[in-house]
């Protein structure tokens, strides 16, 4: 019998997988559809007006975090390497968004610290599902 903590870290690796993905999708289509209707017109806009290498990068990152933890689930090796990179390319959107951009992403949604932390607990997320998957292939659970 499977350990429990694999199918639960499977599941939020899935659910965070699949939110990059919808938001991404629903941001390069204009799709101002769930969440993003909550977004204020200047937000949108930002969103709207991103270079095209970020939208790669971000392409990159949400199918990533998505087939890589389709990958853990299925107990196959290159979840690692799916959710490692993942977490590097979410790495390079937040120092673009937080210190290249124009307006910067803090700057855009008025600073405070609550912009902070989210950035921080999605990373921190990405890092321990990366980590998860990590560990999972040294004791032989992903093979």
């Amino acid at each position: 019998m499977r350990r429990w903590h694999f199918f639960v870290m499977g599941f939020i690796a899935l659910v965070f997988g699949l939110l990059s993905l919808a938001e991404y999708v629903l941001v390069s289509y204009g799709l101002m559809l769930g969440w993003l209707a909550f977004y204020p017109p200047e937000q949108v806009e930002w969103l709207t007006s991103l270079p095209n290498w970020v939208h790669g990068v971000w392409a990159a990152q949400a199918v990533l975090a998505l087939v890589g933890a389709l990958c853990l689930l299925a107990h196959l090796r290159p979840a690692v390497w799916m959710l490692g990179l993942s977490f590097i390319a979410l790495l390079v959107l937040y120092v673009w968004a937080l210190f290249v951009a124009t307006p910067t992403l803090i700057a855009l949604v008025g600073g405070g610290w609550l912009a902070w932390v989210t950035l921080g607990l999605v990373a921190a997320l990405s890092f321990l599902v990366y980590l998860y998957a990590r560990q999972e292939k040294q004791v032989g659970e992903v093979l």
